[in-house]
């Protein structure tokens, strides 16, 4: 089985314009990301943005020139990663590609690159990750996405408002996950996912989570569970959150 490791950007978020180039633990967040796809194996790490993003990247990060991967452009008309992975998938030769996101410095590479023989082994079409909640506080925001799975450990549903909840109303983290924002694709799923790309879905668009167009479409998405204490940034005021709660964390440890 080939594997491709894709690390999706680009420099025009609404909520906070130019984080790839954002500093976090010492370095820009896209060289964070670049740092987990390497220590991933097997697999090739693929940057993939819009030409005019890359352009600008590189002028800022010189030293990127200097790192193992393959830039390949994709356009500027991408809503979302797993856009810009269909735009990609059909002009390389892999069996696997995992999405990583570029946003969520924390994650642990060991802990992805074991999903990587599940899906080669077993067989699974699509999968992503999922955590405990690490406090309320992230349980509470909507910027983190929860999901909601089946005793197959398939997604029955996500949604960035707290889910499940209990009839009296109240939550409890026990019952919550936090997706994680890796996905793993097979050539199949891609296959069929850009057949099916050119029909209407409302959830997708009311949530702003693109995995829920999968879900209405009928297709099955696995979820596989991973110690992670971080989260996606998503507004610059994360990132002193995320180092202080990493930095904490590691204190502990000692």
């Amino acid at each position: 089985m080939k594997v491709y490791k894709i690390v999706p950007f680009r420099l025009s978020s609404q909520r906070f314009p130019g984080k790839p180039l954002c500093f976090i633990f010492g370095k820009t967040m896209l060289e964070n990301a670049l740092d987990i796809a390497g220590s991933i194996n097997p697999g090739e790490t693929i940057l993939t943005a819009p030409e005019e993003d890359y352009e600008k990247v590189l002028e800022k990060i010189p030293a990127l020139r200097n790192r193992q991967y393959t830039y390949i452009a994709t356009g500027s008309t991408c809503k979302n990663a797993t856009e810009r992975v269909l735009e990609l998938y059909r002009q390389l030769d892999g069996d696997i590609f995992v999405s990583i996101p570029m946003d969520e410095p924390a994650l642990i590479p060991g802990q992805l690159e074991r999903y990587i023989r599940d899906v080669t082994e077993k067989g699974i079409n699509v999968l992503t990750l999922y955590c405990d909640f690490y406090c309320m506080e992230d349980a509470i925001s909507n910027l983190s996405a929860k999901i909601v799975t089946n005793n197959r450990n398939e997604i029955l549903y996500m949604s960035r408002s707290v889910i499940p909840v209990a009839k009296n109303g109240t939550i409890e983290l026990k019952h919550l996950k936090k997706n994680v924002g890796v996905f793993y694709f097979s050539r199949d799923f891609l296959d069929k996912l850009a057949s099916l790309s050119h029909i209407e879905t409302k959830l997708d668009k009311l949530e702003g989570l693109e995995q829920l167009k999968w879900l209405e479409l009928g297709l099955t998405v696995k979820a596989g569970k991973v110690t992670h204490y971080g989260f996606g940034i998503d507004v610059p005021g994360q990132v002193g959150q995320l180092e202080k709660r990493i930095e904490c964390l590691q204190q502990q440890k000692k």
